[in-house]
């Protein structure tokens, strides 16, 4: 009997959490994102991305994560940023205007039609995991910087 109704739970989301920072706006720039599991950091990245904006570093950062979280899950996934900006053009709350972001928010779009299930939310940038990702670009910026 146990087969019938012992139907198995979907695995807990893949929160993904992301941060873009560049050192100046435009300015020397970088991402980086985590991955968190039932409250573990499971995975971690951090690039430079050469001189750009800010918005496009958020961008940039979310961008990368999917890429890399088709690894870890196809199905439920939340991603959080601190960048209410990016968040809400995702959402279609926002326009966007800037050609470049149009271009960026088209290959994300792509990209999210790999998960059954995405979200994208907005947190405060206290958040814990937002500050691990933001330590994360600050540490890459700084290895940059002192090469």
């Amino acid at each position: 009997m146990s087969g019938i109704n012992s139907k198995k739970s979907p695995p807990a989301p893949l929160e993904v959490y992301t941060d873009g920072a560049s050192r100046g706006n435009p300015g020397l720039a970088a991402y980086g994102f985590i991955f968190v599991r039932n409250n573990d950091i499971i995975f971690e990245e951090s690039k430079t991305i050469g001189k750009t904006t800010n918005n496009t570093a958020e961008y940039y950062a979310i961008i990368s994560a999917l890429k890399m979280a088709q690894e870890f899950a196809t199905e439920s996934i939340i991603v959080y940023s601190d960048s209410e900006l990016v968040i809400k053009q995702i959402n279609n709350q926002y326009r966007i205007t800037k050609p470049h972001l149009v271009q960026l928010r088209a290959e994300l779009a792509i990209l999210e039609k790999k998960f059954i299930d995405i979200h994208f939310r907005n947190v405060p940038r206290e958040n814990i995991f937002i500050r691990c990702c933001d330590e994360l670009c600050n540490q890459v910026l700084d290895s940059e910087t002192q090469a």
